[in-house]
Parts: structure tokens; C-alpha cells; sequence
């Protein structure tokens, strides 16, 4: 069951949510002030930024870790929906904190190339949303046909 789609689907979602938090919480923390400023320096607002950076992080290992339950399909398929709501709120926040902040960080972009990066960083959580999506469909497929094959005849 390992070498399912799902799995494909699973993997890049935890390579893509990794690389995204490794390469891109330096440039989050430069826009951090923009945000702090549009929520006139609330004292919660930085815990709220630092507890939301950690988030692509905790989907790429919910994500890496329900590869490995596919006998557990019920859980797997739990885990696969915690990682499916967490990304939708991720992909919210990226809209929000772009809308807000991108005029100031391409300002900041010392290339090109780190522009075009940020601009990637931008669709990652859209693109794991729909991998996401793609993982819960077939394991609830691979769910539905163990359960026919399953039943008494």
C-alpha cells in the first residue's frame, strides 16, 4: 500500500510545506512589522505571527507520518483532513500577509530569482491544498474498496 498515489501525493505535500517553512520564515519575519503596524502593535499579534509560521511545518509532518499508517486507513484518513483544514487556513493567511505585505518584501529581494521564489511561495499552499485533496480522494477510494471486498457475499 505504500507505493499507492496517495503516498506520491502525501510526500511532495511534506517536501513542498518543509522547503516552504526552511527557505521562507526569514523573508516571513521581514514582512512581521507590516502586519504588527496594520494591527497597531498589538501585543497579541506576534505571538499570533510566530504560532502561524509553524504551521507548514506541523502539515509536512502530519503529512510525512500518515504515509506510514496506510493499514490505519480511518486514522490516515484523519490525519489526511487535519492537514487538508490546516493547509485551507494556511493558504488564507498567505493571501492576507501577501496582500499586505508583497509590495514591501519585493523591495527587499536582493534578485530575481529570490523575487521569482517568493512568487512560488505565494501558490505552494494552493498547490498543497489540491495535492491534499487528491491524497484524501484515493485513500477514501482505497477505504471504500478494502470495505467491498470485505463484505459478505
Amino acid at each position: 500500500m505504500i507505493q499507492r498515489l496517495q503516498t506520491i501525493f502525501l510526500l511532495l505535500t511534506s517536501v513542498f510545506y518543509f522547503s516552504y517553512w526552511l527557505f521562507g520564515l526569514e523573508w516571513y519575519e521581514k514582512g512581521y512589522p507590516v502586519i504588527i503596524n496594520i494591527f497597531n502593535g498589538s501585543e497579541y499579534i506576534n505571538t499570533i505571527l510566530i504560532s502561524i509560521s509553524f504551521i507548514p511545518l506541523i502539515i509536512s509532518g502530519i503529512s510525512f507520518v500518515s504515509i506510514f499508517i496506510f493499514k490505519n486507513r480511518k486514522l490516515q484518513i484523519k490525519l489526511t483532513q487535519l492537514s487538508f483544514r490546516l493547509s485551507l487556513v494556511m493558504s488564507l493567511f498567505t493571501i492576507f500577509y501577501f496582500y499586505n505585505c508583497l509590495s514591501y518584501l519585493i523591495e527587499l529581494m536582493p534578485s530575481k530569482f529570490l523575487e521569482l521564489l517568493m512568487y512560488a511561495a505565494i501558490v505552494n499552499p494552493f498547490l498543497c491544498c489540491y495535492l491534499l485533496f487528491l491524497a484524501l480522494k484515493y485513500i477514501k477510494r482505497d477505504n471504500e474498496l478494502i470495505n467491498s471486498l470485505d463484505r459478505i457475499r
